[in-house]
């Protein structure tokens, strides 16, 4: 007869279990029913998402044009069908974002040499003002190479 799990805190008998993941390693967690309630692992909004996920609905109140994906698509699957999905689930889906993530926007990786467009236009923005310094100055050579830099800038943003 295998010996029963017990609490990682008090080591009682656990009755809860959990597992977390976090940048790919797997934690598990076992409680007594005494320590998941001073811990709030019985707390009903810690698993709001999943519920949010599980929700009934009768018909489909958004469709994605482009892929065809559902609301209901989204509480079954968990992900989105395409990339135009999350303009047209972006409002109903801030909320639910809000209480997964720390921010509303995914702000995820680039690529290494990617710089998204908004952070090209301002990098140009501070070489314009780097260089009408540097020419104040009198500093022809950090001029010139902030001209170029400019001139490649400009012709990213084209």
């Amino acid at each position: 007869m295998s010996q029963p799990t017990l609490c990682s805190l008090c080591k009682e008998v656990a009755t809860v279990h959990l597992s977390q993941v976090i940048h790919g390693k797997v934690t598990k967690v076992h409680l007594c029913e005494s320590c998941a309630q001073k811990g709030g692992a019985s707390d009903p909004s810690i698993f709001q998402l999943a519920e949010a996920l599980a929700a009934p609905h009768s018909e489909p109140k958004v469709v994605c044009p482009k892929c065809g994906f559902t609301d209901q698509d989204f509480r079954k699957k968990g992900r989105l069908g395409c990339a135009s999905c999350w303009e047209v689930f972006g409002d109903s889906l801030q909320l639910l974002l809000a209480k997964v993530q720390f921010q509303p926007v995914h702000v995820g990786r680039t690529p290494p040499g990617f710089l998204p467009l908004e952070r090209w236009r301002q990098r140009l923005e501070a070489a314009r003002l780097e260089m009408s310094k540097a020419v104040a100055k009198e500093d022809y050579e950090v001029a010139a190479r902030l001209r170029d830099e400019i001139t490649e800038l400009e012709a990213r943003l084209k």
